[in-house]
């Protein structure tokens, strides 16, 4: 005998009908509800970041300074590190320049004896110099240049040779008032009359804008070879002989010859000035000009 209510499977598709329409409306609502709480969530997340950051600086503010300072204290461990090194590279130094001094000694004697044998007159020495801060570097593709921090009111004269601490670095071209432009020997337009110290082999130093200088007018049978040092020779009377160039770096096949300057580049921040009067040109005979 059947049951006068309505039937379990009636009932269950009855709820499962009341489900599905329903669950459209829920949707939408669960999706205004996402709109609002997004727009509220961003302005919600902006101000707690705000009020993170702020705590976080006046958290981290103190914990910071011992930070700094153990930072400080190993940069001046490197520091001390690094002076002694520095330290220890000049006592070597001092020592070669012990060395040389005394080698310098015998061959001044040597050389006046020999002087007053041949009757040779001794030329005045004048070791007058001045020293200048590099301010500025012109060198690029076509130019090796650098601006020094004296002029004239410090006796600067163009043609002074410029000298770094281990060697010649160039030649003033420009005098101001209170600022000189130096010519590098690496520049395309410096010339430099030089000699091979060992061989004694005459030769050019001419700049070609690279580290490496070349020589030029070479001798027909150079004795030269790789190491050699490279001084200045005084031809011309334009630079004081003696003064260091560098050394033979390289001879190709062609015999062209690189010249490595004792100079280095990325730390020249200060040149000596030679007080050094260039040797004047011969007069011209009214004579001669005239024809």
């Amino acid at each position: 005998m059947r049951s006068p209510g309505p039937s379990l499977p009636r009932i269950v598709a009855q709820v499962r009908s009341l489900v599905d329409r329903s669950a459209l409306g829920v949707l939408i609502g669960l999706s205004v509800l996402l709109l609002v709480l997004g727009k509220a969530d961003m302005k919600l997340a902006s101000f707690l970041v705000e009020r993170f950051s702020d705590a976080a600086v006046t958290v981290l503010r103190p914990l910071g300074e011992p930070i700094a300072a153990v930072r400080q204290g190993v940069d001046r461990v490197g520091e001390l590190l690094a002076v002694h090194e520095e330290n220890e590279r000049l006592r070597e130094e001092n020592q070669r320049l012990l060395a040389w001094q005394a080698e310098a000694g015998r061959l001044a004697v040597q050389n006046r004896a020999l002087r007053q044998m041949l009757q040779i007159p001794i030329p005045e020495r004048s070791s007058a110099w001045t020293t200048a801060r590099v301010v500025a570097d012109s060198a690029g593709v076509f130019v090796r240049t650098v601006l020094i921090d004296a002029g004239a009111e410090r006796g600067l004269t163009v043609g002074m040779p410029a000298l770094a601490p281990h060697g010649l670095a160039g030649r003033v071209i420009d005098v101001g008032c209170c600022s000189a432009r130096v010519l590098l020997i690496t520049d395309f337009n410096s010339r430099v009359p030089v000699v091979i110290e060992r061989s004694g082999d005459q030769a050019l130093l001419v700049g070609d804008n690279s580290p490496e200088p070349g020589l030029r007018f070479l001798p027909l049978n150079p004795d030269f070879k790789v190491g050699d040092r490279v001084l200045t020779s005084g031809r011309g009377g334009l630079m004081p002989p003696g003064l260091m160039v560098g050394r033979i770096a390289a001879i190709d096949a062609g015999g062209k010859v690189a010249v490595q300057p004792q100079v280095d580049w990325s730390r020249l921040d200060h040149l000596s000035l030679l007080r050094f009067e260039a040797v004047p040109p011969p007069p011209v005979e009214t004579g001669l000009a005239g024809r």
